[in-house]
């Protein structure tokens, strides 16, 4: 199972990729825009009040190292447990490790770096890795997985790609680059938000899905909704760069200009690492040809 990833930070520097004139690519906007859209967890109380604890913040280092991918979705309420329960009584319970793998599984952990990073746990307090408790995270985690519900591609109110799917196929070309030659790009049209509600009308949220797809048909593009803005994933190309504008201009003119004014930026992803002869398992039943 492929995690529901962290965006790749966009390039820092200035680029002339811009749906609106002058504007430019804001290392701070590219990350609050990134955030948002990927982010499945806030920050807890547990993880405020307990990341003083030596041994935590050890294991999360330690752990880094050892090939944790994404800071964001590490700590958990159950590390916190873990880390009480070995730094009390110099063992982990088996319900506690369970508890853990499970955790990892539900947020999209993979199974070999959920076992990594508990095999840093130990490492980090200089013990011998308790195979107990590591074939009960192993455990748990296996429990979650068959229970998981399926996800699907497709978000049953704008008939765009779901956020599960989209940060999936980020995350595939992040790490294995792009099936197709050439950069692929990033779009965040952001629109104006509700007046007079918490979200839009579901009667909107279709009209802009339509539009999405009338405008990205034959692009190659995957478009996802969230928050007010639409992300796009597309391959660049001038073409598709004025496609992405237009989608924009026909979304400002939904709800008699509810949506208006739209702005658009866009973020070159950065080049994957060259190819090698692992493939990412790709699920492309979302993307327009």
């Amino acid at each position: 199972m492929t995690r529901f990833i962290q965006c790749v930070e966009p390039r820092r520097q200035k680029t002339s990729l811009t749906g609106d004139p002058g504007a430019s690519s804001s290392r701070n906007n590219a990350a609050m825009h990134c955030s948002d859209m990927t982010s499945f967890r806030r920050k807890s109380l547990a993880d405020c009040t307990f990341s003083r604890h030596p041994l935590l913040r050890k294991w999360q280092d330690t752990s880094y190292q050892a090939g944790w991918r994404f800071r964001a979705d590490w700590f958990l309420p159950e590390v916190g447990t873990v880390v009480a329960s070995l730094a009390k009584s110099a063992v982990i319970p088996g319900p506690t490790a369970k508890s853990l793998g499970a955790a990892r599984a539900r947020n999209g952990v993979g199974i070999t770096e959920t076992m990594a990073d508990f095999r840093a746990l130990f490492a980090a307090a200089g013990k011998n890795v308790d195979v107990e408790a590591l074939q009960s995270l192993a455990e748990g985690w296996a429990e979650a997985m068959e229970t998981a519900p399926p996800v699907s591609c497709t978000d049953v109110y704008t008939g765009l790609a779901t956020q599960a799917h989209f940060r999936r196929r980020l995350h595939e070309i992040s790490t294995f680059g792009s099936e197709r030659p050439g950069t692929v790009v990033l779009a965040i049209i952001s629109m104006a938000g509700p007046r007079n509600s918490l979200n839009h009308s579901w009667t909107l949220l279709a009209r802009i899905g339509e539009a999405v797809n009338g405008q990205l048909d034959g692009t190659g593009a995957m478009a996802m909704y969230q928050n007010s803005a639409i992300h796009v994933l597309f391959p660049l190309s001038e073409s598709n760069i004025s496609r992405v504008i237009e989608c924009k201009i026909a979304v400002e003119a939904l709800g008699d200009g509810a949506l208006s004014p739209a702005r658009t930026k866009f973020y070159p992803l950065p080049s994957a690492a060259p190819a090698t002869t692992t493939t990412a398992p790709r699920d492309s039943s979302c993307e327009r040809q």
